[in-house]
């Protein structure tokens, strides 16, 4: 039996230590940038729908069955990305798309339950990402983001992105609510946070095309996951207002959740197709070898 435990030990070690041939995230590019975005509208506008499938009398009921089916999506997804030898787009995707539902239901819950200002909340997940980043480059001795060949680097990426989420979510409420919801809030309102911080994001995208800052360079790091967080609040405030304000809310978050993915699908079998090519050229150019 202790011989058992002991396998069962280096094996789990093993597992940890684990490396891949292939990087196992997509390449960083407009397309990318644009799938981020609109998962994260499309997590916003669904998992407000799925919450208040119940009425708004149940809306802990519908919270509670959101996150439960969205995080055991998640789980199911994330299992089957981390298993993977290389990078799997759908399973990358369904795991970002289904942190950016049972996420927003989580953190307002946190702001709501604790009763915490979105301020607040903001420096704790902001604190909780700095940390991330610490451990990761303290454990691995990187925070390269197109070399995550081991496990140990995946699960760091992971742990950063669901802080970056939060953080994303804490900072768009913070800019959209006025004070009577929260003491420091600057009460832009939601196309007004949209557009704003849109435009940060766009700037940054462009500073990363136009100047191409080195490969793992401080820059480089620091400006993609300014522009990872910045998709959270930018893709949530501008599915709220469509969902909410624009023409008296007529399309609800019902409509925004269909609109949402489609152009979701449409994005998928855009990078499907993409990631097919380049297989094929991989595999070409090794057979020529």
């Amino acid at each position: 039996m202790e011989h058992i435990h002991i396998k069962k030990e280096k094996l789990g070690y093993l597992m940890f230590e684990k490396n891949f041939k292939w990087s196992k995230v997509p390449t960083i590019g407009l397309l990318f940038w644009l799938t981020k975005l609109v998962s994260t509208g499309q997590g916003e506008s669904i998992s407000d729908w799925s919450t208040k499938l119940f009425g708004l009398q149940n809306i802990v009921i519908g919270a509670a069955f959101t996150v439960v089916w969205s995080f055991s999506l998640f789980a199911v997804f994330l299992y089957l990305q981390l298993r993977s030898e290389k990078y799997r787009p759908f399973f990358y995707w369904m795991s970002v798309a289904l942190l950016a539902i049972f996420g927003t239901v989580l953190a307002d819950g946190l702001t709501a339950v604790f009763g915490l200002s979105h301020m607040i909340t903001s420096i704790i997940f902001g604190a909780l990402m700095l940390l991330s980043f610490y451990l990761w480059h303290h454990t691995t001795g990187s925070l390269s983001i197109h070399n995550i060949k081991n496990i140990k680097s995946e699960l760091f990426y992971w742990i950063t992105v669901m802080f970056s989420f939060a953080l994303g979510t804490a900072v768009g409420d913070w800019f959209a609510y006025g004070k009577t919801l929260d003491p420091y809030g600057f009460g832009l309102g939601l196309l007004n946070t949209g557009l704003l911080l849109g435009a940060i994001f766009v700037l940054i995208i462009a500073y990363r095309i136009i100047v191409k800052p080195a490969e793992n360079s401080f820059s480089e790091i620091l400006t993609f996951w300014l522009a990872y967080i910045l998709t959270r609040p930018v893709g949530a405030s501008f599915a709220d207002y469509f969902g909410y304000d624009w023409k008296s809310g007529s399309l609800g978050n019902r409509g925004m959740s269909v609109i949402w993915l489609m152009i979701f699908i449409v994005l998928m079998a855009i990078t499907f197709i993409r990631y097919s090519k380049s297989k094929s050229e991989i595999l070409s150019v090794s057979h020529e070898l």
